[in-house]
């Protein structure tokens, strides 16, 4: 029995309890993060997309038949140009009808 003027102390903490809880760190990024890896590929895409749209603009500019100053789209205009004349004239002369595939067929074979 505690008696007299004696003072408990405070009793005293678990070791769970005692653990500091760490505030969050400032994330730092880093050179080969992830994140940076990313935005590369996304970087590496829209430039595709923007030379193909920069390709098919010039293609356009030639075709109009008025005179175009800047020779490096000229050429990739006049390039783009011939490309899409052939896959157009590869796609129209391929024969459409069952019948006459069937002939180019049999002259294959022949």
């Amino acid at each position: 029995m505690a008696q007299g003027n004696h003072k408990l102390g405070k009793s005293k903490k678990s070791p769970g309890s005692q653990k500091k809880k760490g505030g969050k760190a400032v994330k730092h990024k880093r050179k080969g993060s992830t994140k940076i890896e990313n935005n590369k590929a996304d970087i590496v895409t829209s430039k595709a997309i923007n030379r193909k749209n920069e390709r098919l603009v010039a293609a356009k500019a030639m075709n109009s038949g008025t005179n175009f100053f800047l020779k490096d789209i000229a050429e990739r205009g006049k390039s783009e140009g011939q490309r899409q004349n052939a896959a157009r004239d590869k796609k129209q002369s391929k024969p459409t009808k069952l019948s006459e595939r069937l002939n180019v067929r049999l002259q294959k074979l022949r």
